[in-house]
């Protein structure tokens, strides 16, 4: 009788015993909801699939950003008018992303998804044919109400976007998710402002709609390859189905969980710091760099590096303390903008001005570095903190939130930099979180516990709270 095949380690001994059979095997494989890092949430196909049409959607959106704005004072030659553009851009966003989530509790993601990728594409499109209808052409008021539209849509887009998440990855993998979704976020930030002027430089103002055009089609192809249910759970009849109450529900959800209050708070004071110092940048560059105020990649390529680091770090190792990272990031933070508000001055002071560039890159790195630990880990817990049934509108009510706290470093970091100076600015933000990391750690370290992974994993639905 032919003998298996065996290892010299399986081979009997002299005596005649033989060793164990898990001597010969390989060990078994994790299952692929346990494996960790980018290169295993990327081979479940459809999460994939999911971040491909983030990829394009998002390239796509800070990609037509600067081109509205090119293109607006191209036809107006009026700054007040790029002015209306922005709002008719942020406005929805505070607006209804609310009303957005609840919808997206309601509806099947993935055809939201589909749909509002569709719509933003064919909005996008009729930029440049109004200018081939005499009547419209020149005028702003069409591109104002396309935007305003453009951006409404994209409401429902976000929180069917990231409600999803958790449905195709496992419970283990969302912090490599988040931390992926993240970077992608910054990412874009960073190329899609250079890949428009790259364009416009090229093919003409209005060859970035079309491409835009195109990314969204790509997106919402992309989305339309998931092949698992993202359909919403099934809504009772009756009082529930109201939207005002839907949305009551969600807000009870935040309010009576201290997990998800905390995660929003960690996740508003990022993107307050964030955009601060998007809108003092280019005063930074021209008043204490010495720099044009177009040069922002000297600040922005090193953090966006830096977030990436830290995004593939949490990635490998997504049980790092949370509380710990929450501290050591808003510290880290502070201190990168205080170094940026102070020690230029001082080498300016001492004739060494050929190191601020220097400074600021590697500045700039350890801000992306802080960042990134504020803003993936409170993701992590928002995504894994809600349910199923009611993770829309929960989602709704912090992009309400996070959009309305980020009117606040647009409408007062310019004013206060006119009186005071940016550069004091800057080193009295740092020198306030590090206020605030100080506070966190003595006097609320215990409430921070909440934030661990091993803390209860998912929160009360709304239909359970009465």
């Amino acid at each position: 009788m032919r003998q298996p095949f065996t290892s010299a380690a399986s081979e009997p001994a002299d005596d005649g015993a033989v060793a164990p059979l898990h001597a010969a095997r390989p060990a078994i494989a994790a299952a692929p909801e346990q494996r960790r890092g980018f290169a295993a949430v990327l081979r479940r196909r459809d999460f994939r699939y999911l971040w491909g049409a983030q990829l394009a959607s998002q390239l796509a959106d800070k990609f037509l950003m600067f081109t509205l704005l090119v293109f607006m004072y191209t036809l107006t030659r009026r700054a007040s008018l790029q002015s209306v553009l922005m709002i008719a851009y942020t406005l929805p966003s505070v607006l209804l992303s609310a009303p957005a989530g609840v919808y997206a509790d309601r509806h099947d993601k993935r055809v939201l998804m589909v749909g509002t990728n569709v719509v933003r594409a064919g909005l996008i499109l009729l930029i440049p044919l109004a200018q081939l209808i005499p009547a419209l052409r020149g005028q702003a008021w069409p591109l104002i109400v396309i935007t305003l539209l453009f951006s409404s849509a994209g409401q429902i887009f976000a929180p069917a976007e990231a409600a999803s998440i958790p449905s195709l990855v496992g419970r283990q993998q969302i912090t490599e998710a988040t931390s992926l979704f993240m970077t992608t976020v910054i990412l874009t930030l960073v190329l899609g402002v250079p890949a428009a002027t790259i364009a416009i430089g090229f093919f003409g103002n209005q060859a970035p709609f079309y491409i835009a055009a195109g990314l969204f089609g790509l997106a919402a192809l992309s989305v339309w390859k998931v092949s698992v249910s993202l359909r919403a759970e099934k809504v009772n009849s009756g009082p529930s189905q109201n939207i005002l109450r839907e949305l009551r529900d969600g807000i009870d959800i935040l309010r009576n969980s201290p997990p998800l209050r905390l995660g929003l708070y960690q996740l508003a004071l990022a993107i307050v710091v964030v955009f601060t110092i998007f809108a003092l940048g280019p005063v930074y560059l021209v008043e204490v760099l010495n720099r044009s105020d177009d040069q922002t990649y000297i600040v922005l390529v090193p953090a966006m590096f830096g977030l990436i680091a830290t995004a593939a770090l949490l990635g490998q190792h997504p049980n790092f303390p949370r509380a710990k990272t929450l501290v050591a990031a808003i510290s880290a933070a502070g201190l990168s903008l205080l170094i940026m508000g102070i020690v230029p001055d001082v080498f300016r002071t001492h004739g060494l001005s050929a190191l601020m560039v220097p400074l600021a890159v590697v500045v700039g790195m350890l801000f992306g570095c802080a960042l990134g630990a504020m803003l993936i880990p409170g993701f992590t817990v928002l995504q894994e903190r809600t349910d199923t049934e009611s993770r829309g509108r929960i989602f709704g009510g912090i992009f309400t939130v996070i959009n309305a706290a980020v009117a606040i470093p647009l409408l007062l970091a310019g004013v206060v930099s006119d009186l005071i100076g940016v550069a004091r600015v800057v080193a009295a933000l740092g020198a306030i979180l590090i206020v605030i990391a100080a506070a966190v750690r003595w006097f609320g370290w215990e409430r921070l516990q909440v934030l661990e992974p091993d803390a209860v994993p998912v929160v009360v639905g709304s239909a359970d709270q009465g």
